[in-house]
Order: structure tokens, then C-alpha cells, then sequence
């Protein structure tokens, strides 16, 4: 059982630290977006980032000076790891119900 635990507990540790670095990544790009830099000076270029959701994909979109900018359907790393991390622990729910459940002896009826 304990072996069990630590185990949920490291996987989950892993997938919850990649959030946390897709997170980051994805504010980076708008702030990236909003921000001046060598493509676009002072006062900057003035898109208005956004990101659009599908089941498992992400599109990113800047709009701004009459130009609408879309990136190509991309893997949405968020809702991945968020349905690996509930999937992983219902799986091990799911096992330590199984193996906490009182076991019932079957009866050999065919030697009588």
C-alpha cells in the first residue's frame, strides 16, 4: 500500500511540475506579444493575444494594427496533463478499492 501511494505521489508531483512550466511558458508568450522587443520597438506592436480552445488543441491569436495573426492547431499540454493526472489517480483509486474489498471464498460444490 505504501509502495502504491509513494508512487501516485511522485507521478503526480512530475505532472503537476510540468503544469506549472506550461503555465509559464504559455505567459511568456503573451507576454511576448504585448510587449516591445527587436520585432516590434517602443511602444511596441499593440496585438491583443488570446488563445482559443478544442478538446486537446489550443490555437494562439494575436490581433492588433488591423492584422489578425492564428497559429496552427497545437497540442493543448494543459488539458493533456490535467486528463493524465485524473486518469492516474482514478486508476489508482480503482486499484485500492479493488484491493480493499473483503475477498469472498468460493465454494467448491462439485465434490459433493
Amino acid at each position: 500500500m505504501a509502495k502504491n501511494t509513494l508512487t501516485v505521489l511522485v507521478i503526480d508531483a512530475v505532472l503537476l511540475i510540468a503544469l506549472f512550466y506550461v503555465v509559464g511558458d504559455l505567459q511568456w508568450r503573451v507576454t511576448y506579444a504585448t510587449s516591445a522587443h527587436s520585432a516590434c520597438p517602443p511602444p511596441g506592436c499593440g496585438y491583443a493575444p488570446s488563445f482559443s480552445y478544442s478538446l486537446l488543441t489550443q490555437f494562439f491569436t494575436m490581433a492588433g494594427n488591423g492584422v489578425s495573426l492564428t497559429s496552427p492547431p497545437t497540442l493543448d499540454w494543459i488539458q493533456a496533463l490535467s486528463y493524465a493526472l485524473v486518469a492516474i489517480n482514478a486508476w489508482f483509486v480503482y486499484r485500492w478499492y479493488r484491493s480493499s474489498r473483503p475477498r469472498v471464498p468460493s465454494v467448491d460444490t462439485s465434490s459433493a
